[in-house]
């Protein structure tokens, strides 16, 4: 009868490394799986994101509408309470000539501030509009609304900005509220706005 021989240690040891072996590509393909899910979830979030985005923010100002317009209208002047201009006075601007009235722009370009340019499509008593082209870190385009009512002893401005949210935009929603972030640079900027003008 033939004798059972058993394992040597060197088969143990291989044996029990091929074990190993297994259990970590298992660990690893499931931990894989994990993050393609996450990964499809989020995009698929994403992708469900409106198609387009509105910011407003709005602040009773001293002044009458009169008194704010060539605030608005004026790309000089504009510059004086623009709320990101104050992030990094030393970015090169340049301007149309004459940089006021419909068809005015100006374009920046910066370190921190990246570039792009802004021009003004209407002006009415009530209204001002402008078209918005930026141009870095990332291409985007909006629509700039200031509206003016007079309330009380001052004006109401009301600043709107209309956009299209690109994918990428949709993806960065997910994970930073744009309407608190950009809401509160035009809260800032109105209050620089208020700060321009003369008391009521």
């Amino acid at each position: 009868m033939p004798r059972m021989v058993a394992p040597g240690p060197a088969i143990g040891r291989g044996f029990c490394g091929s074990v190993r072996a297994m259990n970590a590509k298992k660990i690893a393909l499931g931990v894989l799986g994990v993050l393609v899910l996450a990964i499809a979830l989020v995009l698929g979030l994403a992708a469900m994101q409106p198609d387009t985005y509105t910011v407003a923010r709005s602040r009773v100002v001293s002044g009458t509408p009169e008194q704010i317009s060539p605030y608005l209208t004026d790309m000089h002047q504009w510059i004086s309470w623009n709320p990101w201009d104050e992030l990094e006075p030393t970015s090169h601007k340049e301007y149309s000539d004459p940089a006021s009235g419909v068809g005015a722009w100006y374009t920046w370009d910066g370190e921190q501030l990246g570039s792009g340019r802004m021009e003004i499509t209407s002006i009415a008593p009530d209204e001002v509009r402008y078209d918005l082209h930026f141009l870095a870190p990332m291409e985007d385009t909006a629509e700039v609304i200031f509206t003016l009512a007079p309330e009380g002893e001052g004006t109401r401005v009301t600043w709107t900005m209309n956009g299209h949210n690109s994918f990428m935009g949709k993806l960065f929603g997910l994970f930073v509220d744009m309407d608190a972030l950009i809401g509160a640079d035009f809260e800032r900027g109105l209050e620089n706005l208020d700060e321009q003008l003369p008391p009521a």
